[in-house]
């Protein structure tokens, strides 16, 4: 069965009756959420809580920081190049301008 929260605004509430169906879209929402807020009806009936959620982020944190870091060390820019954060500075000011909202949000 699918995750379903009962609103895109709380996607970490499920229903009682998709727990009774399937127990593993309450795990899949702990993998995700790391606390998940379980409704019977109107009433909350419990919250479950993954105590290793957050040192299961740090790491993923860390993987994708060391990932990046042999990227960097791999693809090195060249002089004279304009570098990531200087193109990306470079677009947001563009986007910011009257002209590129003119063409743009109509």
């Amino acid at each position: 069965m699918q995750l379903q929260s009962i609103s895109s605004q709380f996607p970490n509430v499920i229903s009682i009756t998709q727990v009774r169906e399937d127990i593993d879209v309450l795990t899949k929402a702990l993998n995700e959420f790391g606390r998940v807020r379980v409704l019977r009806g109107q009433k909350i009936l419990f919250d479950a809580i993954d105590p290793e959620f957050e040192e299961k982020r740090r790491e993923r944190i860390k993987r994708a920081v060391a990932q990046m870091r042999s990227m960097t060390k791999k693809y090195k820019s060249k002089k004279g190049e304009m570098s990531a954060t200087e193109w990306l500075i470079k677009e947001r000011d563009r986007m910011r301008t009257k002209a590129y909202y003119d063409d743009h949000n109509r």
